[in-house]
């Protein structure tokens, strides 16, 4: 089962990779020293091989040589940290949100010949919402390019309008390995909770994911895994599989495709394929960041009738100024259950500080 997994994974991930390689080569030519430190927080150690490689042999003012040893001693390099790093947040947070509560879409669930009417005190809720989230990450390192990444976060949100709250909660964690001078071999874990007034959510995962950093003359630092998850939800548990590719290219454009391909679970929704896109590029001094998404759950059954959804979506983030950033999406669902088709915008504005 894990072998057919893997064999259609790396068929869609070569046509995905394929297609964002020719988008970049229309779009970008030439040979250029990358800014690696404009995409610090995509993915960190790719940007400290891109930033490594980018100052081999040249010769460096004290500034940079600072920045450089710095960074790579959070990764281990130059004897690692002294002593454990730990850092904390809070960003308070203001965004639209189309079901506070939890609850069920605001129409009747048609099945066959079959209509049923919904109980109105547990119809979903939407409106704006204040929030504020509360987080701590630590990092320890423990040799040449091995190190621990945790976090801890807890997140409140609250409706004016209605006068209710829900919250969420994640625990996640990373043991960072170096294998040889550019591979590794990263476990990870993660857990997450929402709690609403009608409906919650609980789910867990285990993971290991194997890469390997390259360069290539026109298109850039590249990150190249294949990853494998165990999702642990209430009643089920689910293996994925995944192949991710990302890229710094030349002309400062951060670019990554992700496909995953999961277990079926009899009589579960669950995630089928889901394929994800990130394209970032600085505008005006300023980077901005598109996420385009399509995935395809089925497995389900409802009244002896087989439910499959399908969901699309796009976001764009970006910072206003140092101290607020903008978010806004679209999420658009078809199911083969019209009770389940939404159309859901987003929009959010976070301070940090």
């Amino acid at each position: 089962m894990l072998k057919h997994f893997v064999k259609r994974a790396k068929a869609m991930h070569f046509c995905f990779k394929a297609l964002l390689m020719v988008l970049l080569s229309f779009l970008w030519s030439g040979v250029a020293q990358a800014n690696c430190l404009m995409f610090s927080n995509q993915n960190e150690r790719l940007v400290n091989f891109c930033l490594l490689e980018s100052v081999t042999g040249k010769l460096l003012d004290e500034r940079t040589a600072v920045l450089v040893s710095q960074r790579l001693q959070r990764e281990g390099y130059f004897g690692g940290l002294r002593s454990s790093s730990v850092t904390t947040s809070i960003l308070p947070t203001l965004s639209y949100s189309s079901n506070i509560n939890g609850g069920n879409p605001n129409k009747n669930l048609v099945v066959g010949e079959l209509e049923f009417e919904g109980d109105p005190a547990l119809v979903a809720e939407e409106g704006i919402v204040f929030g504020v989230s509360v987080g701590g990450s630590l990092r320890n390192t423990y040799g040449e390019g091995r190190y621990l990444d945790a976090s801890l976060a807890t997140a409140l949100n609250w409706s004016p309008e209605y006068g209710t709250h829900y919250t969420i909660g994640r625990v996640a964690g990373c043991f960072k390995n170096k294998i040889k001078r550019s591979g590794y071999a990263d476990f990870c874990f993660d857990g997450t909770e929402q709690i609403k007034d009608i409906s919650s959510d609980r789910s867990k995962s285990m993971s290991l994911n194997l890469g390997q950093l390259r360069f290539a003359q026109g298109f850039g630092f590249s990150d190249t895994s294949v990853g494998f998850k165990r999702n642990f939800h209430s009643g089920y548990q689910q293996n994925l599989v995944s192949l991710q590719w990302q890229t710094i290219h030349p002309k400062n454009v951060f670019a990554s495709g992700r496909v995953r391909v999961g277990e079926r679970v009899q009589n579960q929704m669950t995630l089928k394929y889901g394929l994800d896109v990130r394209l970032s590029k600085t505008f005006a001094g300023r980077p901005v960041t598109i996420d385009l998404g399509h995935k395809r759950i089925d497995g389900g059954k409802l009244l002896g009738v087989d439910r499959a959804d399908t969901v699309a979506r796009i976001s764009v983030s970006m910072p206003l100024s140092k101290m607020l950033s903008l978010s806004a999406g679209y999420q658009e669902t078809r199911s083969s259950i019209a009770y389940f088709e939404s159309k859901e915008p987003s929009i959010s504005l976070t301070l940090v500080w």
